[in-house]
């Protein structure tokens, strides 16, 4: 049986025609909810090409035309969930405007409903990403990374606003943008080892209770 982490071999003779325009996003759509539904239900180790394949009604030779291998498809996935947290949380951090507390409160609101949302992969990130317990990014790549810095300097931005008009105390603003995740991120990671531990509602207001009685100026 060929490894489905390594690219397909040169013989593909099973390989369809890959269909163009909305066809082809179509097709490759199916093929991104058949491997989440496999990562999720068997886990990434235990999941084949073969078997996201047939799910998506597929030749495995077609299969490779989308995707170079199954790590390929995985961080696919993994970007497409990221890139969802950073324009959720991008809008979030622009409104309203020139409200800094209110756009962190909404900040935190989005982050906490997108974590629960996204619930069965990121536990699928962090079993396959051990370091993500310490470091949540430690296992992105690509643009997933990208998006993830972009909103890091969205809310670093949004801290020196806030410092600039007396909101915040004195202290660099990627100070604050850590401090703010790292508490964030505590509640967050609960639920990857207890999916029942809080609600979205909970993980956010614990976070504005914790964070902001230390930020704010007095």
């Amino acid at each position: 049986m060929q490894d489905s982490n390594t690219p397909a071999p040169a013989d593909s003779v099973n390989a369809q025609p890959i269909p163009q325009g909305k066809d082809r996003d179509q097709r490759r759509e199916d093929i991104l909810n058949a491997a989440r539904g496999f990562f999720v239900e068997k886990g990434y180790e235990s999941t084949t090409m073969a078997e996201i394949a047939d799910a998506a009604s597929l030749a495995v030779g077609t299969l490779y035309k989308f995707f170079k291998d199954k790590h390929d498809l995985y961080q696919t996935l993994v970007a497409e969930m990221v890139r969802e947290f950073e324009q959720h949380s991008l809008v979030a951090l622009s409104e309203p405007p020139g409200d800094e507390i209110a756009q962190l409160h909404r900040y935190i609101d989005v982050g906490s409903e997108l974590f629960v949302k996204h619930l069965p992969i990121i536990r699928v990130y962090y079993s396959e990403t051990g370091a993500a317990f310490l470091f949540a990014t430690a296992g992105l790549e690509g643009e997933a990374f990208l998006s993830h810095e972009r909103m890091v300097a969205a809310l670093e931005e949004t801290f020196r606003r806030g410092i600039g008009n007396g909101v915040f105390i004195d202290l660099e603003p990627a100070a604050l943008a850590m401090a703010l995740e790292g508490v964030h991120n505590a509640f967050l990671t609960a639920l990857v080892r207890d999916p029942q531990c809080y609600t979205p509602e909970q993980i956010a207001s614990f976070t504005k209770r914790i964070f902001f009685d230390t930020v704010l100026r007095k």
